[in-house]
């Protein structure tokens, strides 16, 4: 009977150890994916450019072509998908910003709303002279 009352406690504080970790690793997580978001916004709003590691893979794919008309196509193509999935991407900062309470007030979730759709407007239309892959 002690045995199993033993059994039980350790469990008991192996679990209770093993939950408290687990909260703490996942506050971390949480935490950094916050502090990404945040700063590819500020360097978006500061730049009016896309996050380097929105692009990179793009931008590698491109340095590896040469000028031949097959990889002029292809280039065309990574161009078109590296906009598409940028323009993915800023669209689910927006709507993060609309629904955060990471945000000072009011008066600055309209005004990063609002800078962040204008970027948007230009990615769409001005991606080739925005980005020199």
């Amino acid at each position: 009977m002690w045995i199993s009352i033993i059994v039980f406690f350790a469990f008991v504080a192996i679990f209770t150890i093993g939950f408290r970790y687990t909260m703490v690793l996942a506050t971390r997580i949480v935490a950094k994916n916050i502090e990404k978001i945040h700063r590819n916004t500020e360097s978006i709003l500061d730049t009016k450019l896309p996050p380097n590691e929105w692009i990179e893979k793009w931008t590698k794919k491109m340095k590896r072509l040469g000028d031949r008309p097959s990889d002029l196509a292809k280039k065309e193509k990574f161009k078109l998908q590296a906009k598409n999935y940028s323009l993915k991407r800023l669209s689910s900062l927006i709507e993060y910003y609309k629904n955060s309470n990471l945000v000072e007030d009011e008066d600055t979730r309209f005004l990063i709303l609002e800078e962040l759709r204008e970027i948007g407007r230009l990615w769409n239309k001005e991606w080739d002279r925005v980005i020199r892959f």
